[in-house]
């Protein structure tokens, strides 16, 4: 017996296999009489089949197994539903007529759930109608194969239609992989020339500044003091960009500063913010401070101040001409805090507020943007407030934009300095 199960199960029509035949073959693989013979691949496929008689479901798992697939059987539509959703098949072989609900109707079903909706579909069925098969394949179905069928016709067109699926897939993996590698070489070239940018302009003006204090005459040394005062603030602003890079650089090599030293609203937010703020003297900003900072603060005072002055910039760069700025501090208790930096320019989208903490998000935007800047601000703000167990996050607003950094209490294992 062992012998002819071994010999020629392939050649069964199982759609004719009695009850008894069925329950040999899959008896017979269950304990290895027949061996398994399994595919070239380091995972084997995974095949669902759903099917109301038993005897077919057991024959055709029992073949496919020998096959080198794994199996995974359901009796009814509802039942092969819960079975796709839990194993997520490679692909589905599945009866047409079914008591609750039938072949086209799951397909139907499986077809408005994005996880199921791209899974390969043959249908079985004893209708061979022209109708029917064109039904199937309106319903989604890859391929549609009539009962009683051939073993070997079946396996065949089962291999066909996972080649398929698997050249397609491939097929848009290397577009996907040369779509984002365009997209990685135009944010490089963007990259590139924004900091070319960035860089030169206020090199340039140090060097034309210090050039003019120098070498030229002044009828008066307000006259000289103007061309300094330009060089200092492009130094800052120079300086200001390296800081960001070196930031920047911390992070990705984890090495983000995390004692918490003393926090003094006034020397390490309002100051330098009020520094930034000279870039901006042409507008006009209206800078409003509202602090309720009864409790100390603890921060990495470095990398904080740096966050601060960056989430004012953008809060000042955004303003309209005499705009206000209000920035609230709110101390909440063992070294806590809640920072609010609110602007009246033109607001965040809701749908691009976790966008824009992604990083070089604003020169994405392109190589004509109005506002200055490498877009790391938002990126390293959220991260070096993550690493403390904190956040900043855009809260809607109507009009305007509202930063809300949350600076979280200390816990017994932060390092406490100064």
């Amino acid at each position: 017996m062992w012998f002819i199960i071994q010999a020629n199960p392939r050649f069964w029509p199982l759609g004719r296999l009695s009850n008894c035949h069925a329950f040999i073959m899959y008896l017979a693989t269950k304990i290895g009489i027949i061996n398994l013979i399994y595919m070239d691949s380091e995972k084997p496929k995974t095949i669902l089949v759903v099917d109301d008689e038993p005897a077919i479901r057991l024959g055709l798992a029992a073949t496919l197994k020998r096959q080198g697939y794994s199996v995974i059987t359901a009796e009814d539509g509802n039942d092969g539903i819960l079975k796709a959703t839990q194993t997520l098949p490679d692909l589905i072989l599945s009866d047409v007529m079914m008591p609750n609900m039938n072949g086209f109707e799951l397909r139907r079903q499986l077809g408005t759930v994005a996880s199921l909706a791209s899974i390969p579909f043959i249908f079985l069925t004893a209708r061979s109608a022209s109708e029917d098969r064109v039904l199937g394949m309106r319903e989604g179905a890859d391929d549609y194969v009539t009962k009683p069928f051939v073993i070997d016709e079946l396996l065949a067109r089962v291999e066909a239609v996972l080649r398929r699926v698997h050249t397609e897939r491939e097929h848009g993996r290397q577009l996907g992989k040369q779509d984002a590698e365009a997209d990685i070489e135009k944010l490089r070239r963007e990259i590139l020339q924004n900091f070319r940018h960035e860089i030169r302009t206020p090199l340039g003006n140090i060097m034309m500044s210090l050039e003019m204090a120098i070498n030229h005459k002044f009828e008066t040394q307000e006259e000289q003091n103007e061309f300094i005062r330009i060089a200092l603030t492009s130094v800052d602003r120079m300086e200001a960009l390296v800081s960001d890079i070196i930031l920047l650089s911390d992070l990705d090599q984890d090495q983000i500063n995390t004692i918490r030293q003393s926090i003094h609203p006034e020397h390490h937010i309002i100051v330098p913010a009020q520094k930034r703020l000279q870039r901006y003297d042409h507008k006009g900003i209206n800078f409003v401070q509202e602090i309720q900072a009864a409790e100390p603060i603890f921060a990495p005072r470095k990398e904080f101040t740096q966050v601060m002055v960056n989430l004012a910039d953008n809060a000042f760069k955004f303003s309209p001409q005499g705009g206000k700025v209000t920035l609230r501090v709110k101390s909440t208790g063992n070294g806590g805090a809640m920072i609010e930096w609110e602007d009246e320019g033109p607001g965040i989208p809701i749908t691009l507020h976790d966008k824009v903490f992604e990083r070089f998000y604003q020169v994405s935007q392109g190589d004509n943007r109005e506002h200055q800047g490498l877009g790391v601000g938002l990126t390293t703000a959220r991260a070096i407030f993550a690493s403390l167990g904190g956040d900043i996050k855009v809260l809607d607003r109507e009009k305007g934009c509202c930063i809300l950094a949350i600076l979280p209490p200390l816990k017994p294992e932060d390092i406490v300095y100064g």
